[in-house]
C-alpha cells in the first residue's frame, strides 16, 4: 500500500508516525512546501528531512483567491507517484473542491481521497452562529476572530466547501473522538470516519525515562514542582497559569513552576513573573527540543498543567507518569484525561479554579501518585505509537476495500 501525505511541514510527532508506517511495510511519500509555510503556527518545529525514512517531495505552494494554501503541482505528483491513498488536512483538502483537475486525476488513477483533521474550531454543519457564540474563535495571539458579517460569511462558504469535500471523501481520519460525531454532519458516513488519536514517539519517551533513572536529576528534588511545556504564545495561557501559581505560593512557599519553551510571549511572561513577585520561583528554560532534556524536566516535576491550547504535551507528560490539569484544549484532551482519574479539568480562564486543582494535588501525595499511574496506563495501553499506527493501518485497509 502506498500513501501520499500532504503537509504544511512535518513536525516531529508526524515524522515518528510516518516512520512507523514505513516499518510496517507501508510506502509513504510526503509532499511539503519548498519554503516554510505560514500554515504552521509560530515556532512550530519541523524535522530535518534526513530524519525521515520515507521520501519527501518539496513542492510549490500557492494561495487560492480565498487565501487558502494549496499545491498546484499535486495532480502531477499523483500521476507520477500512483499512490493508493491521498491523505490531506486543513486547508489543503480544499484543493479538492477548487480544482477539477485534482478530482479528475484521483478518479482516473483510482486514488482514495482521505481528509485528516483534529478537528478543532470546526462547528457542526449548519450551526455556525450557535457554535461560535459558545466557542469564540481566537488566533494564537488571542485576537478574537469570530465576529462581524465577513467572518460569518467566510464560515458559511467554508462550511459548504467542507461539506462538498467530505461527501466525496473515501474516508476521514480524526485525532479525537469528537470527529466521530462532528464529521458525519458534513455528509460523510459515520463508518468512514476513523478515530486514530494522536501521539508523539511514546516509545522513545519511555526509553528516555528509563535511562534518566540512572542519571542525576536535572533539578533539585521538589515534590511541589509544576511544569508546563509548549510554545510561548498567548493562547497557551501561561499568564493564567502564573496567576494561579502566585496563589499556590501562598500555601506552598517552596513550590516551583518550570516553563519549558520559547516564543514571542517569553519577555512578557518574564515581566509578569517579576510584577507578581514570583520571579525567583519560576524557571524559564527557553526552547528545549531534545527529548532527553524535556524528559529530565518532567521526571523532576510532580504535576503537568496546560492552561490553554495544546494537546501532544499532555501525551508526553502522561508518559512520564504525571497527573494532568487542563481545560479546553484542542479536543484530544478528552480522550487522554479523565476527571478525578488521571487529572482534573478546571473551568476555562478561571485562575481561582486552576489554583484549587493544583493545590488539591500538591496537598495529597497519594492522589498524585495514583493519578500519575493512571496517566501512564493510558499511554501504555491505549494511545501510543504502536496502537495509533495500527489504527492508521486499519483505517487505510478499510478505505481501500
Amino acid at each position: 500500500m502506498k500513501i501520499l501525505y500532504v503537509f504544511g511541514g512535518i513536525p516531529p510527532y508526524a515524522n515518528a508516525m510516518l516512520n512507523r508506517l514505513v516499518e510496517k511495510n507501508t510506502k509513504v511519500v510526503a509532499v511539503i512546501p519548498a519554503r516554510r509555510s505560514k500554515v504552521l503556527g509560530k515556532g512550530v518545529k519541523v524535522i530535518d528531512e534526513k530524519q525521515a525514512a520515507y521520501r519527501i517531495i518539496d513542492s510549490r505552494e500557492q494561495k487560492t483567491v480565498f487565501g487558502k494554501n494549496y499545491f498546484p503541482d499535486l495532480p502531477d505528483i499523483i500521476e507520477r507517484e500512483q499512490p493508493d491513498i491521498l491523505v490531506t488536512g486543513w486547508p489543503y483538502f480544499l484543493q479538492f473542491f477548487k480544482y477539477g483537475r485534482l478530482r479528475k486525476v484521483l478518479r482516473k488513477n483510482g486514488v482514495r481521497f482521505v481528509i485528516r483533521e483534529i478537528p478543532f474550531q470546526v462547528p457542526p454543519y449548519g450551526k455556525i452562529r450557535a457554535y461560535f457564540k459558545e466557542h469564540p474563535m481566537y488566533n494564537e495571539d488571542m485576537k478574537l476572530l469570530s465576529w462581524g458579517l465577513p467572518f460569518y460569511f467566510r464560515q458559511w462558504v467554508t462550511m459548504l466547501i467542507r461539506k462538498y469535500c467530505y461527501r466525496r471523501a473515501d474516508g476521514a481520519l480524526a485525532y479525537s473522538s469528537l470527529g466521530k460525531t462532528l464529521m458525519p454532519t458534513y455528509g460523510i458516513r459515520e463508518e468512514r470516519v476513523f478515530v486514530t488519536y494522536n501521539t508523539g514517539d511514546s516509545e522513545a519517551l519511555l526509553r528516555e525515562k528509563e535511562l534518566l533513572l540512572q542519571k542525576p536529576p536535572i533539578l533539585p528534588e521538589n515534590s511541589h514542582r509544576i511544569i508546563h511545556i509548549g510554545r510561548l504564545v498567548k493562547w497557551k495561557k501561561v499568564d493564567l497559569l502564573m496567576d494561579a501559581f502566585a496563589k499556590v505560593l501562598k500555601e506552598f512557599p517552596d513550590a516551583e513552576l518550570v516553563v519549558v519553551g520559547d516564543g514571542p510571549e517569553r519577555g512578557s511572561l518574564e515581566r509578569k513573573a517579576k510584577a507578581l513577585g514570583i520571579k525567583e520561583r519560576v524557571l524559564f528554560t527557553g526552547g528545549v527540543y531534545d527529548p532527553r532534556t524535556i524528559g529530565a524536566y518532567m521526571s523532576a516535576s510532580s504535576i503537568y498543567v496546560l492552561a490553554g491550547m495544546g494537546g501532544l504535551s499532555i501525551n508526553d507528560a502522561m508518559a512520564y507518569g504525571l497527573p494532568v490539569i487542563c481545560s479546553v484544549c484542542d479536543g484530544t484532551e478528552r480522550d487522554l484525561v479523565t476527571h478525578h482519574d488521571n487529572g482534573f479539568f478546571f473551568r476555562e480562564n478561571n485562575a481561582d479554579d486552576l489554583f484549587e486543582k493544583i493545590s488539591l494535588l500538591l496537598r495529597d501525595t497519594t492522589l498524585r501518585k495514583r493519578m500519575g499511574e493512571a496517566s501512564l496506563r493510558v499511554i501504555e495501553e491505549k494511545i501510543n505509537l504502536e496502537s495509533v499506527s495500527n489504527r492508521y493501518l486499519d483505517a487505510f485497509r478499510k478505505i481501500v476495500t
